[in-house]
């Protein structure tokens, strides 16, 4: 093989070379904060997920008679019919 060749056949490899690595270089760096990104937003979600399951529990609770009354008699001062409300007047403010 003729050293003419055999240079330009080493031109060649290495551009090719280089034009692999100016594009899979960056792809490779996308790659990275793309899995980053995407474990970022795993975590997110699972954060979300647990307080949607305290909201979820926390209104199951709420849907209980027990707790609708709780709530009427704290929040809108209503009692049971025959009750008594006694009103502390001398209580701090």
């Amino acid at each position: 093989m003729k050293p003419k060749n055999k240079n330009l056949r080493l031109l060649i490899s290495g551009l090719v070379c280089i034009v692999l690595l100016v594009t899979i270089v960056p792809r490779g760096k996308t790659i990275l904060e793309l899995s980053a990104q995407k474990q970022e937003l795993k975590k997110q979600k699972a954060e979300l997920q647990q307080v949607k399951h305290q909201y979820q529990e926390k209104l199951e609770e709420l849907k209980t008679p027990e707790a609708i009354e709780r709530l009427a008699r704290e929040r809108l001062g209503m009692i049971k019919d025959g009750e008594k409300v006694i009103i502390d007047l001398q209580q701090d403010n």
